[in-house]
């Protein structure tokens, strides 16, 4: 019973993490539905401007980034954590055990994509560019001041491709007013 009560635990944990992610992923989201949207056909929901929310504490530039990243990284680390918990637990039941070796793979394919969409939207030219992956939502930052439709579509090819979500659920934005 004590066993079972800890795996509850653990499970609430890894909801409210996963239950911040969700926030942090929906506060980028309206940001970037604030946002000019481009449509030419292609590019249905794909928002950019020249403005970037900085509401979320992160500044501006290079240091966006950076810190963008230890952030995204210290999440994933505490829900990994919380899900290997849950996977190394003897008690934990089969049930819980699958659906948390489930998360732990969607995790690690989340942060795959975002790692390779990250370089080959600077292999196209960018300085840099952070992503966010969740099946149903990709929001891209580049390091730029603006971007062109040419450029949107280019950084939207190398989404939906590695993704395989439609232009729909993706939202592009240059870092830098």
């Amino acid at each position: 019973m004590k066993n079972k009560k800890k795996t509850i635990g653990v499970m609430i944990v890894v909801a409210a993490l996963l239950a911040g992610a969700i926030l942090l992923n929906i506060k980028l989201n309206k940001s970037s539905q604030t946002q000019n949207s481009v449509d030419d056909g292609e590019n249905v929901g794909t928002t950019y401007s020249n403005k970037v929310d900085n509401s979320l504490g992160y500044g501006v530039g290079a240091d966006y980034f950076a810190s963008f990243r230890t952030t995204r990284e210290s999440t994933r680390d505490k829900e990994i954590e919380y899900l290997n918990a849950i996977i190394h637990n003897e008690s934990t039941d089969a049930e819980t055990l699958a659906d948390a070796q489930k998360q732990l793979l969607e995790i690690v394919d989340c942060m795959e994509k975002e790692l390779t969409i990250e370089n080959l939207i600077k292999a196209k030219g960018f300085a840099d560019a952070a992503v966010t992956f969740h099946y149903g939502s990709v929001n891209v930052v580049v390091d730029c001041t603006e971007l062109t439709n040419e450029q949107v579509a280019q950084i939207l090819d190398i989404v939906t491709r590695e993704t395989g979500e439609p232009a729909a659920n993706i939202k592009i934005s240059p870092s830098k007013k």
